[in-house]
C-alpha cells in the first residue's frame, strides 16, 4: 500500500486542526475583548461583566447609582438628600444569602429597602463619611464581605418657595461670587407693597445692604440655601435717572456687587395726573384709590382698556408703561 498519499492526508489534517485552533484563539480572544467589559470563563462557560465599576469581583461586586441611573465610581461623593441604588451582582450571587448595614456613618444616612435583597438605597443629609457594607453568604457557609465608603455632602434646602404676586423671589445665581448680583438691563422689579424675597444659590455667603430703603440692612449674612424677605414700602432712594434704589449691594463683597431693583407705587400712579393726555388719573373717573370701583381689575383688563380706547382710557396710550400698570393693577387688588 502507498504511503505516500496517507502521510500527505495526516499532514493536511495536523496543518487544518493547528488553523482551527489558532482562529478559535484569536476568536475567543476578541469575544473577551468586544464591548471591553465582558469575561469569559473557560471552566464554566459562564459570560460576565468585567466593568472596572464598583468594588469586588465577578462573583460578588457592589456597584453605587445615581438617581440617573448612571454609575457612581468609587471614591466620588454622595450628594445630600440624594437616593443612591446600590446594588450587589455575581455570577452565582442568586444562591447566596444578602446581608446589608451601614458599617461607619457620620453622614446621618438611612439605608433604605430596594426591589429585592440584592439592591438597596442610600441617602445621606450630613457632610461626613458612609460605609456601605454587604456581606454575601454562600451555599457552602462561606462568607464575602464587601464595602463601599464615601464622604457625603451637605443637604442643602431651598427654602425660598416660588414667586408669587405678594412675594417675588430673586436667586442670587451660583457662582455670583463678589460679582453684581444682576445688570442695570434687568433690573428686579417689584411694587410698593409686595416682599421681594432674596435667596441665596451662591456657594459663599451674601448680605443685602441698603441705604435705609425699602427695607433695612439684611442684618446677618445668609449662606447657601437661606433668604431675606425685603418688605417694599416706598420708592423713597429711587434714582431719578436710572428708576432704580441707590444703595443696594452685597454688604460682604462691596459696592462693585450691585444689586439693581426698580419700584413703583401702584396706588400713586393711580392718582398721576402725568399719565395722561388730558390730565386726569384712574380717581378721575373710577373714585378715590380706597373706593376705587375698579377694585381686582387685572393688568390684562387695564392694558385692554387703555388699546380698545374703553371709556376714553386711550388717554393713557404711550404715557404709562406695562410695569406701571402692572403696579396699578398689584396695588387695586391688595
Amino acid at each position: 500500500m502507498d504511503q505516500k498519499p496517507m502521510q500527505m492526508r495526516r499532514n493536511m489534517s495536523r496543518r487544518l486542526g493547528a488553523l482551527i485552533g489558532i482562529a478559535g484563539f484569536f476568536g475567543v480572544l476578541l469575544f473577551q475583548n468586544c464591548d471591553g467589559g465582558f469575561h469569559y470563563d473557560p471552566t464554566t462557560g459562564a459570560l460576565s461583566s468585567a466593568s472596572l465599576n464598583g468594588v469586588g469581583s465577578d462573583q460578588f461586586r457592589l456597584t453605587t447609582y445615581n438617581p440617573a441611573g448612571l454609575v457612581v465610581p468609587e471614591g466620588q461623593s454622595l450628594d445630600g438628600g440624594a437616593d443612591y441604588k446600590v446594588v450587589a451582582s455575581g455570577i452565582s450571587i442568586s444562591t447566596a444569602t444578602i446581608l446589608w448595614q451601614l458599617t461607619t456613618n457620620t453622614g446621618n444616612c438611612i439605608l433604605k429597602a430596594g426591589t429585592g435583597p440584592e439592591t438597596r438605597y442610600v441617602n445621606c443629609v450630613r457632610s461626613g463619611t458612609v460605609s456601605i457594607q454587604s456581606s454575601a453568604i454562600w451555599p457552602d457557609g462561606s462568607t464575602t464581605v464587601l464595602a463601599s465608603q464615601r464622604t457625603t455632602s451637605e443637604l442643602v434646602l431651598d427654602l425660598c418657595g416660588p414667586s408669587s404676586a405678594a412675594r417675588p423671589v430673586f436667586r442670587i445665581a451660583n457662582g455670583t461670587g463678589t460679582n453684581a448680583w444682576n445688570s442695570t438691563a434687568s433690573p428686579v422689579v417689584v411694587y410698593v407693597g409686595q416682599v421681594l424675597r432674596v435667596c441665596n444659590d451662591d456657594s459663599i455667603a451674601h448680605q443685602l445692604r441698603t441705604d435705609g430703603t425699602p427695607c433695612a440692612t439684611q442684618p446677618a449674612s445668609m449662606v447657601k440655601g437661606q433668604f431675606y424677605d425685603c418688605t417694599i414700602s416706598t420708592i423713597t432712594g429711587r434714582n431719578a435717572m436710572t428708576g432704580v434704589y441707590n444703595g443696594m449691594y452685597d454688604q460682604i463683597a462691596g459696592v462693585n456687587a450691585a444689586f439693581y431693583v426698580r419700584p413703583y407705587d401702584g396706588q400713586a400712579l393711580y392718582a398721576d395726573t402725568t399719565k395722561t393726555s388730558t390730565g386726569t388719573a384712574c380717581n378721575t373717573c373710577h373714585n378715590a384709590f380706597a373706593t376705587s370701583s375698579k377694585r381686582g381689575s387685572s393688568f390684562t383688563s387695564i392694558k385692554n382698556a387703555i388699546t380698545n380706547n374703553a371709556g376714553g382710557m386711550n388717554v393713557y396710550a404711550g404715557r404709562i408703561t406695562d410695569d406701571e400698570i402692572r403696579a396699578i393693577a398689584f396695588s387695586l387688588n391688595q
